[in-house]
């Protein structure tokens, strides 16, 4: 993943030099190079929670006083009356639209949205998809943009089976074969989920009714499915690892606001399902054994500041893992972060 020095440096008060940030990444256990003051750094597997601006923040905090400054959308939310339908029951734990009405007008990007496509070649395509995209570069969700018009007012996730025509957002024809997790609209696959939307709900420069889908898909219903269709997507890389089941109202107010600075925001609606209550991780606290593990004594102090940095919280019988840190399970997982 690329990122710029200048988007990490900006929400650093103490504006270390990128030396010294590219030395707390090594010690971090992120492998990089920087190249033209950008960061390309290699995020092993198990780290997706560190495939945004934001992610990387919250492995920084280690080193310094970050600075959390992402305005987000504070008006109330309407509710949406949308029929949607979930005939997987187990395939995607969370999921919200929003639908999201302006006027004509349009205004030039400027701030964070005017850097994205200014540095890094980032290019546009159209208003609700170029900020769709920025979001994923930030917070490390995935969202996509239908136009609201062509979906209509109902949806529905299928896992479908055997052979299925589908034209991606790009105008490609594809044949999917197997098993396959989609949207669609009636019986039309609109998208392929996690992956790739289709053609014919795709917004377009003239789309002013959109609705925005924020999802929770369980990985292995996403992994393998661009080596398979031959499609590059970023929101898959990042799907195929775990994303944040608990992000959805931060990155959808952040989307929301990024609306409202650049057109006049005519309507806002919301629709939320989840097929199961989210439970968070809870490991039994147990500093001694940490140590053990990581072979060295060190104060209780230094620990629990460790992991009070890095998200966790700790009572006297319990370590409480972060929602976007699917990959700490143990008190091995919990060693390996102090250490």
């Amino acid at each position: 993943m690329k990122i710029p020095y200048a988007d990490i440096v900006n929400y650093i008060p103490e504006k270390p030099s990128i030396d010294d940030i590219s030395e707390k990444l090594f010690q971090l256990g992120h492998e990089h190079e920087v190249e033209k003051s950008i960061f390309d750094i290699e995020f092993t597997p198990n780290r997706g929670d560190c495939l945004s601006l934001i992610g990387l923040l919250r492995d920084l905090a280690l080193f310094y006083d970050i600075k959390k400054d992402f305005p987000l959308f504070s008006d109330r939310l309407e509710k949406l009356n949308l029929n949607f339908k979930d005939n997987t029951k187990n395939k995607c734990s969370f999921i919200s639209f929003l639908k999201i009405d302006i006027d004509d007008d349009v205004q030039e990007y400027r701030d964070c949205l005017k850097l994205y496509y200014e540095q890094n070649d980032n290019v546009k395509n159209n208003f609700f998809t170029d900020i769709s995209n920025y979001i994923s570069y930030e917070t490390g969700q995935p969202t996509h943009c239908y136009d609201a018009k062509a979906v209509g007012n109902s949806i529905s996730l299928d896992l479908v089976n055997g052979k299925q025509n589908f034209t991606t957002l790009l105008g490609e024809n594809i044949e999917l074969y197997g098993e396959n997790l989609v949207f669609k609209k009636n019986n039309e696959i609109i998208n392929l989920a996690g992956v790739m939307g289709g053609k014919s709900t795709s917004c377009s420069k003239n789309t002013r009714s959109v609705l925005v889908e924020c999802a929770s898909f369980n990985p292995e219903a996403i992994i393998g499915k661009t080596i398979k269709y031959n499609l590059r997507s970023d929101a898959a890389h990042k799907f195929e690892r775990g994303v944040d089941p608990c992000c959805h109202d931060f990155v959808l107010r952040r989307f929301l606001k990024l609306v409202q600075d650049h057109a006049n925001l005519k309507s806002a609606e919301i629709f939320l399902y989840e097929s199961t209550s989210y439970k968070p991780i809870k490991i039994k606290y147990d500093v001694k054994k940490i140590f053990k593990i990581i072979g060295i004594k060190s104060s209780r102090k230094i620990f629990l500041d460790s992991l009070t940095k890095l998200g966790f919280k700790v009572d006297e019988k319990f370590i409480y893992v972060p929602s976007h840190r699917n990959d700490i399970k143990n008190l091995n997982d919990i060693a390996e972060e102090v250490a």
